[in-house]
């Protein structure tokens, strides 16, 4: 599972409060009216929340497509230790699975040229095609350190 989660990009965190629950959670709320944040968030349920990066993906909209760049998703947590945050993060999931898939071409494109014996072309096509995919996996890594670190810095974290 943290393999999965790992090549998925994505991120679990909990925060621990000094505020009770319910003056964590109208913080929240209070936060998520401001219009000045680098994202946009609602509660989903009594403690839960979402919360998502006001940057798109893609601009055109498609049905039933995410098209943020990056996710989190909340829960307050109160227990008799007091109160925390857990937090879990992720980038768009286009952003998460493409860069596994063209990895994977690009494996497979090596492995072609190297059993063919094909020319030196297709080899260092493969690598291109690896160096595309880490490039994708890191611009997903830096959209979900974004949207988190925008969240930390709105509630001091």
């Amino acid at each position: 599972m943290k393999i999965i989660e790992k090549l998925l990009n994505s991120s679990h965190i909990i925060y621990p409060s000094n505020l009770k629950g319910n003056k964590l959670k109208q913080k929240v709320e209070d936060i998520f009216q401001q219009r000045n944040q680098g994202f946009v968030g609602k509660f989903v349920s009594q403690d839960e929340f979402e919360a998502y990066d006001k940057w798109t993906y893609i601009t055109w909209y498609v049905p039933n497509f995410k098209r943020k760049t990056a996710y989190l998703k909340g829960k307050i947590i109160d227990s008799g230790e007091g109160t925390s945050m857990m937090l879990n993060t992720r980038p768009n999931p286009v952003i998460s699975i493409l860069p596994i898939l063209i990895v994977i071409v690009g494996i497979i494109t090596i492995l072609a040229a190297k059993s063919y014996n094909e020319d030196n072309k297709t080899f260092i096509l493969g690598l291109f095609i690896i160096a595309v995919g880490i490039l994708f996996y890191l611009m997903g890594m830096f959209l979900r350190n974004r949207l988190r670190k925008n969240f930390k810095k709105s509630f001091n974290l």
